[in-house]
């Protein structure tokens, strides 16, 4: 039995020296930092998506654009993080999503060094997207460190809606 008490004191005492540094503090809750992210769009209302090319498959049709953005740095690619939105009517959503209904689709990006990429699958119809406008919130890896120190992870930033992206960035 003392054999095993030598190892759980090394492994606890390890755990202790290791899960708290003097670098570990929590910010001041009451003087908050306005949090700001390059709002993409040229302005702040939502940009209408005209230049959809297409491929057609079997089962459904590719649509594809790509939108030219220098503020999407290396960095941003890399560490960063850009979250796209599409608006159709009064419906907003938040990408990627799986659209149901009469003409079901999958609505999904990908970012590159200046550019992001708006994709969508659409099942049923071969139709152009007409109505459809989007917008797009970019991070870079620094406004991301200040969001995580006000607990705001990335994790947390990819399942907020529009709406409470907004509130956030507003605050």
């Amino acid at each position: 039995m003392n054999k095993h008490k030598l190892p759980v004191v090394g492994f606890s005492l390890l755990l202790l020296i290791t899960s708290c540094k003097k670098t570990d503090v929590q910010q001041d809750s009451n003087s908050p930092t306005p949090v700001s992210a390059s709002i993409s769009s040229s302005s702040p209302d939502w940009k209408s998506i005209t230049n959809w090319s297409s491929y057609k498959t079997e089962n459904f049709t590719t649509f594809n654009t790509k939108i030219e953005d220098s503020t999407i740095t290396d960095a941003v690619a890399a560490s960063g993080l850009v979250l796209a939105f599409t608006k159709d009517g009064n419906n907003i959503n938040v990408l990627p999503f799986q659209e149901k209904g009469t003409n079901d689709s999958y609505w999904y990006y990908q970012v590159s060094k200046g550019a992001i990429s708006i994709s969508c699958d659409a099942y049923g119809s071969s139709q152009p997207l007409t109505a459809t406008a989007l917008k797009y919130f970019v991070f870079s890896p620094e406004q991301l460190n200040d969001l995580e120190a006000k607990g705001h992870s990335k994790i947390t930033l990819l399942q907020l809606s529009y709406e409470e992206i907004v509130t956030l960035l507003n605050k």
